[in-house]
């Protein structure tokens, strides 16, 4: 009896480790995507249209961390603007793995529209 509690007490241990590394990497991700949001952000308003490549591949690391969906929208983009928009889309993808009962991007612009 004492070891089945034991083996449950050991076993919830290492789940509740686990999702702490899981949570830990996914706020890693989601603020290496803030910096090059932040970046991008600053080239726009400079009037800069092109993502840098430096930018391009730090972009393309990221992305590879980030559990999504291969469709062709979600990949590296060359223009300002859409690259912003597949960050975005990357952090909504990780907001939704650290709490899956979030609403969708889709489901809070419903909610602002029905106001």
């Amino acid at each position: 009896m004492f070891e089945d509690a034991n083996r449950d007490i050991e076993r919830l241990t290492r789940e509740a480790v686990a999702r702490r590394i899981r949570q830990q990497q996914l706020d890693r991700v989601v603020h290496a995507i803030d910096d090059l949001l932040f970046q991008l952000e600053d080239l726009n308003l400079q009037g800069v249209d092109r993502v840098p490549a430096r930018l391009r591949e730090r972009a393309g690391q990221i992305l590879e961390a980030v559990p999504g969906p291969e469709d062709e929208e979600f990949r590296i983009r060359y223009r300002v603007l859409p690259m912003m928009d597949v960050l975005f889309r990357a952090q909504e993808i990780l907001f939704r793995l650290r709490d899956p009962r979030r609403p969708t991007y889709a489901d809070n612009e419903d909610e602002l529209s029905a106001i």
